[in-house]
């Protein structure tokens, strides 16, 4: 069975096109500016976690007092787990994923202690099956061969980076790492360690390679959209990226979203025939990344949109999750 490589990039108050950052945070209690976040990169949020709910309460409306919640540049957790589960990166019920490539880079006030014993504090994606065991595939031994950095693993292929530029306030932690890791699930995840008082900015790029399959495309939200419906995971596996979104055959794809989200824009592609079908969607709407990416030699309209800002709105979504395939202006 071929196999299909794509990618994803998750952006958290970084950004991968800027080779030097200067995003921080405020940890310092007894700063007048505490709890602040600072050159957040446009359109992303910091992750700060601060237990205190009763010096800085959140109101039945949801609106947080924590000055950088309430400003908009950082999400607040109110609790400190061992291992922070950002986000899914995939998950193919039934199918395998290979994770085969990603690079992270955190700013953190936390930073790497000793001979790098685990690489905590640094989001990394994890074939996660529980918060308890998804570093332990990664360092599961301590590094003795540090002595000036950066510095290269050759056992477990990575290399590491501890303050290649300075910022402000904290630290800056990079690790490249290559291979071939077997998984039905990858998450997004932190090495917390039950901190309080913690804030984390960073830029992550996730390669992974599935069996080539019919494809759902439509981006859905993980824990609210895909996970709810049996049937949705029975026909095809979830992706972050609204389009790496594998099943056992096109039409039971096309019948299960046809009942679920009727009132939705979404396309199927049939990787036997090379056909994207498209429902609630024209074939105007459909990025040119999307064609190159999947090469359909044939578009079939299954139900044209009764409103264009349904299509709009599939097109949009599909573009912001997707945008490492899109051309840039340019980067600092």
């Amino acid at each position: 069975m071929p196999l299909t490589t794509t990618n994803a990039r998750y952006e958290y108050g970084n950004s991968m096109y800027s080779t030097t950052l200067s995003t921080y945070c405020q940890a310092n209690t007894s700063a007048s500016d505490y709890g602040k976040c600072y050159n957040v990169w446009p359109g992303t949020k910091a992750i700060f976690i601060q237990t205190d709910t009763t010096t800085w309460p959140i109101d039945s409306s949801g609106n947080d007092s924590f000055p950088c919640a309430k400003d908009g540049t950082c999400t607040r957790y109110t609790s400190a787990p061992d291992t922070l589960i950002v986000t899914q990166v995939f998950n193919y019920p039934g199918k395998q994923g290979i994770l085969q490539y990603f690079w992270s880079r955190t700013h953190s006030n936390l930073v790497w202690y000793g001979n790098i014993q685990s690489i905590s504090y640094i989001a990394i994606p994890s074939p996660i099956t529980s918060t308890l065991t998804g570093y332990q595939w990664f360092t599961p031994a301590s590094n003795y061969e540090l002595s000036t950095w950066p510095i290269y693993d050759p056992v477990s292929n990575f290399k590491a980076y501890y303050n290649p530029y300075t910022i402000t306030s904290g630290y800056v932690m990079i690790v490249r790492w290559s291979g071939n890791v077997f998984g039905s699930s990858v998450s997004l995840v932190i090495k917390n360690g039950y901190k309080n008082n913690v804030w984390y900015t960073f830029d992550v790029l996730v390669a992974w390679a599935y069996e080539s399959s019919p494809l759902a495309i439509i981006p859905l939200d993980y824990d609210k959209e895909w996970l709810p419906y049996q049937e949705l995971r029975n026909a095809f596996g979830y992706a972050s990226t609204g389009v790496d979104q594998p099943g056992w055959n096109y039409q039971d794809i096309v019948s299960v979203l046809k009942e679920i989200y009727p009132d939705r824009a979404w396309a199927v592609f049939d990787d036997k025939t090379y056909t994207l079908y498209l429902y609630n969607l024209t074939p105007d709407f459909v990025p040119d990344w999307l064609i190159n990416k999947l090469a359909p030699v044939a578009m079939k309209v299954l139900q044209s949109p009764s409103d264009s800002s349904i299509a709009k709105a599939w097109m949009d979504e599909l573009n912001a999750r997707n945008a490492y395939n899109q051309p840039q202006s340019g980067s600092t």
